[in-house]
C-alpha cells in the first residue's frame, strides 16, 4: 500500500460502492485490506454498548463485542479481543507501539456514526507509516458507506436490522440448511424462527401516548439484545412485532431461550407503563420451506398464542391444529 496507482484506488472504490448491503460491504472491505502483502490478517467486530440498571437505581455500562463476519453455524468464543476492547472509545485509528524496526504490529480502525453498533476493524501485520495513512483513508470511505447502509437497513428507533435485512438474512439461513439438512430437529443443533409481538400494545399507545409506546419498543429491543446470544439474529419486523432467528439450538434449548425471554419481559417494570407481556410464535427452519412459508408458520403460531391467552410461546410443530391446517392446504412449496 506504500505506492498506489490511480487505477488501484478507483478499483477499490468501485468494489466497495458496488456492494448492495452492509454484510457484503464489510466482506469486501476485509478482502481489500488482506490483499496487501504487509497485512497478515484483517478481522471485523461489532461493538454493542448497553446500559444495565442494578440495585438502588444505579446504572452500569456493558460493552459486548461480536466478531464479523459471524458464522451462525459455529460457536464464537474469540470475540472479546483485548485490543478491540481497549480501542472502543477511540475515534479514527489506534495502533500498537512501534517495534525496533519502526513498524506497528496492529492497527484498529474504529467506525462510528451509523444507525447501528460501533464497528472496529483489527488489522495485523507489518504496518509502516504509509500503510497506516492508506488504512485511515480506506476507513473513512468504509465509514461513509456503513452510515449509508445503516440508514437503509436498520430501524431508526431501535437500531435493530429491519424487514429488508431480515429477508436477506433468512434467505441465507435457508440456503445453508438446503445444503446441510438437519436430520433430527429435536436433538440436533439448528435454527429456529420466531415472531415476537408485544401484547395489548395498542392499549399502551392509547393510555400513555406514542412517546411512551416508543419507549416500550426501545426497551424491549434492548432486552432482546441482552438476553439473546450474538450468534442469533434480531430484527424489528414492524410495529410492535420483532423477529429472532435463534441459531445452534436444539428444540429444548430454543424453547427454553424464548420462554426465558418471555419471563424477562413479564418481570420487567417499564417506566410509566408498568408491566408488559409478549407472545411468541416459533417454527423450525428446515431444508424445504421458503422464507415466506417459514414466516407464515411463525405468524400462525403467534396468533395461536394470542388467541389462547397471550404471554406464551407456541411452537408450530408441536401444535396439532396448525400442522393439520397446513397439511389440508397441501403442504409447502420447496425453495430450491
Amino acid at each position: 500500500m506504500s505506492f498506489l496507482t490511480t487505477n488501484q484506488i478507483f478499483s477499490w472504490l468501485s468494489r466497495l460502492t458496488a456492494q448492495q448491503d452492509y454484510q457484503s460491504l464489510t466482506h469486501e472491505f476485509l478482502n481489500i485490506l488482506q490483499e496487501n502483502p504487509n497485512v497478515i490478517r484483517a478481522s471485523g467486530y461489532e461493538i454493542y454498548n448497553h446500559q444495565r440498571k442494578v440495585s438502588d437505581g444505579v446504572s452500569i455500562d456493558e460493552r459486548l463485542i461480536r466478531r464479523f463476519p459471524l458464522d451462525f453455524t459455529k460457536e464464537d468464543d474469540s470475540a472479546d479481543n483485548p485490543h478491540v476492547h481497549d480501542a472502543a472509545h477511540v475515534i479514527g485509528i489506534s495502533t500498537s507501539e512501534v517495534n525496533e524496526n519502526g513498524v506497528h504490529s496492529w492497527a484498529i480502525l474504529t467506525v462510528k456514526g451509523g444507525n447501528g453498533p460501533d464497528r472496529s476493524i483489527l488489522v495485523e501485520g507489518k504496518l509502516e507509516t504509509a500503510t497506516l495513512e492508506t488504512l485511515q483513508n480506506l476507513r473513512t470511505i468504509y465509514q461513509n458507506l456503513v452510515i449509508l447502509h445503516d440508514a437503509k437497513e436498520r430501524d431508526v428507533l431501535t437500531t435493530l436490522p429491519n424487514r429488508q435485512s431480515l429477508d436477506a438474512r433468512l434467505m441465507q439461513v435457508c440456503q445453508h440448511y438446503c445444503l446441510h439438512p438437519v436430520t433430527d430437529k429435536l436433538h440436533d443443533k439448528s435454527s429456529w424462527l420466531a415472531i415476537l409481538d408485544i401484547d395489548h400494545f395498542k392499549r399502551v399507545n392509547d393510555d400513555f401516548g406514542h412517546l411512551y409506546g416508543d419507549e416500550v419498543l426501545l426497551i424491549f429491543s434492548q432486552l432482546m439484545g441482552r438476553k439473546f446470544r450474538y450468534n442469533d439474529f434480531l430484527f424489528r419486523f414492524g410495529g410492535e412485532e420483532f423477529v429472532v432467528v435463534l441459531n445452534l439450538a436444539t428444540q429444548e434449548t430454543a424453547l427454553g431461550a424464548f420462554n426465558r425471554f418471555r419471563e424477562t419481559v413479564e418481570e420487567y417494570h417499564f417506566p410509566t407503563v408498568g408491566k408488559v407481556t409478549v407472545s411468541i410464535g416459533v417454527t423450525h427452519i428446515d431444508n424445504a420451506a421458503m422464507p415466506s412459508a417459514l414466516l407464515d408458520r411463525a405468524d400462525k403460531s403467534l396468533y395461536y398464542a394470542k388467541e389462547h391467552g397471550r404471554n406464551q410461546v407456541v411452537l408450530f410443530e408441536n401444535t396439532p391444529e396448525l400442522v393439520a391446517a397446513q397439511n389440508d392446504d397441501g403442504g409447502e412449496i420447496e425453495l430450491f
